[in-house]
């Protein structure tokens, strides 16, 4: 339990991070692949084990916001509790304000069949939305973190594009 909570406090740090420009790429790891657009890259990696892996891709700049997280755990084999765990660690973050969550529904990411939960919050007085997905595949636990500020969904709808349709999981 201390290495998830540790993978989901690693998601919630990355919210605020910002640096330079990249030229895009690709991530390959156990069976999990996907591409990210030019001015996007991966920040954080942490790999733990045969506990899972956890990363971080981010438009990078100093006032930008997308972001996405990819986790994988082999310690939870129910989507809707790993879900409901990741809720209650975004609502013991302080930074946080006006936390709210859609109800949890039956969904998709790029065809694969997931549980996901709406999600909004404000922070330095700027509002931001997202989504958690969360599916079992080939014996792990996926999570998927997608948020980004209100005022850059527009900039980011081409790199979040990319990174959905190229994700798989072999």
């Amino acid at each position: 339990m201390e290495t998830i909570k540790t993978i989901i406090a690693a998601i919630l740090v990355s919210i605020s991070s910002c640096g330079s420009k990249s030229n895009g790429g690709d991530f390959v790891k156990d069976n999990v692949s996907f591409s990210y657009a030019s001015g996007w890259s991966i920040t954080e990696q942490e790999d733990y084990g045969e506990s899972g892996y956890y990363l971080s891709v981010e438009k990078k700049g100093f006032d930008e916001s997308g972001l996405m997280t990819v986790t994988w755990i082999n310690a939870i084999r129910d989507s809707m509790d790993y879900l409901e765990i990741i809720q209650q660690e975004y609502r013991k973050q302080k930074l946080l304000k006006n936390l709210e969550f859609a109800p949890i529904r039956k969904s998709t990411f790029n065809g694969m069949p997931s549980l996901s939960c709406d999600f909004k919050f404000k922070t330095i007085g700027v509002g931001h939305n997202g989504t958690i997905y969360v599916f079992l595949k080939g014996g792990k636990t996926y999570s998927i973190i997608r948020q980004e500020a209100l005022e850059d969904v527009s900039k980011n709808k081409e790199g979040f594009e990319l990174l959905e349709s190229s994700f798989k999981v072999e």
